[in-house]
């Protein structure tokens, strides 16, 4: 199944993509999967940062580069219960990527972001939105969402 395009931004700072963020933020819903790609620096992690704040979590979202997966626990009844935020730029293989244990998170109420996921899209669920993040200058970005 092709995946279908939800929406395709040009921004030029920050407050362009906060509300492409809280746009997107809007239609997510429990047990979603959204993976982000992008080069090195095009905004993945502050695309995450912003959604979650429009979702109601208040703890600072970090990159998981370095830890791999990081977990967030979200306000009392709200539709998510945690956020997972991943990051497949340091796994090696295919096997590492599995050891995330990602598969796990996919059910109940959590909302999973995968950074870096066109790495192993085979570890991306069927129906998972793609983030793509492009810089298109100093301070721009091109922003398309899609659904697969």
């Amino acid at each position: 199944m092709p995946s279908v395009e939800w929406g395709r931004w040009q921004v030029r700072s920050l407050a362009g993509t906060q509300r492409v963020a809280a746009s997107f933020a809007r239609v997510l819903k429990a047990g979603d999967v959204v993976g982000l790609t992008g080069e090195l620096g095009a905004g993945k992690t502050e695309f995450v940062r912003l959604t979650c704040s429009v979702l109601g979590l208040r703890e600072v979202v970090s990159s998981p580069s370095f830890v791999r997966l990081n977990k967030y626990e979200m306000p009392p009844g709200g539709p998510f219960e945690a956020v997972y935020h991943a990051d497949f730029y340091l796994a090696k293989s295919l096997e590492d990527a599995l050891d995330y244990g990602l598969d796990e998170l996919y059910t109940g109420r959590n909302l999973v972001f995968v950074e870096w996921a066109e790495r192993f899209p085979q570890l991306m669920p069927r129906g998972a939105w793609r983030v793509e993040l492009a810089v298109s200058g100093p301070k721009s970005r091109e922003i398309v969402i899609l659904q697969d």
